[in-house]
């Protein structure tokens, strides 16, 4: 029995994190039986900068005709996959999604998956704002999450630690973009890779953790 703990660098408005994912799940479809992986998403996130009601993709900063061309090849890669990506309206703050999706990872993992996928849809398919406070909630409770329950957590504070330890811990390892995924904290992987990739990634895991044992 082999046993890889995966770290993933993700934020919600970063639309190669939401490429990531999906050719994340698709990789953990095909691995072997014996190998067992502990995923843990770390929230990263990328645009702290971003104010509470958004900001126009403008203010990013990229030229209109290098703009053009990223979104070009994000809408082919995406659409590999089966997912839309040109419907998010403007860039969200992530703030308090990436506190929620720290929260239901740790207190409802069982939810986790579909709110963590929700969240994806929600901004760039359905162009919801996720920094709408009522957004972010609609989003939980057509997940089957208790929204109460997850207000009272969110505003009682500690979840900000999520975020600031994933920033620490991202400087340390000299991770600067999303996705970034890191294996067994020995090497990462970065960017939205192809599932052959990362299955690649996870075969030289499990060669390094048998090294380790031998």
């Amino acid at each position: 029995m082999i046993s890889v703990r995966v770290e993933v660098f993700s934020d919600y408005t970063c639309p190669w994190c939401y490429v990531g994912w999906a050719r994340f799940e698709k990789a953990l479809r095909q691995l072997p039986d014996g190998v067992v992986v502990d995923v843990h998403w770390r929230p990263f996130e990328i645009h702290p900068e971003v104010p509470m009601e958004g900001m126009p993709f403008e203010d990013l900063g990229y030229p209109a005709d290098r703009w053009a061309r990223m979104q070009e090849a994000l809408r082919a890669s995406a659409a590999a996959e089966g997912l839309i990506v040109e419907n998010r309206p403007k860039v969200s703050n992530t703030h308090r999604a990436l506190m929620a999706g720290a929260w239901a990872q740790d207190d409802l993992p069982d939810l986790f998956p579909a709110f963590h996928e929700r969240i994806f849809v929600g901004y760039f398919d359905e162009g919801r704002d996720l920094g709408d406070v009522a957004v972010l909630d609609g989003l939980a409770d057509s997940v089957g999450i208790d929204v109460d329950h997850m207000r009272v957590a969110l505003d009682e504070g500690g979840w900000d630690v999520a975020l600031a330890d994933t920033a620490t811990d991202a400087q340390i390892m000299g991770i600067t973009g999303t996705p970034t995924f890191v294996f067994n904290r020995s090497f990462a992987a970065y960017g939205a890779q192809p599932a052959d990739i990362l299955l690649r990634a996870f075969d030289r895991a499990e060669e390094i953790q048998s090294s380790a044992k031998a």
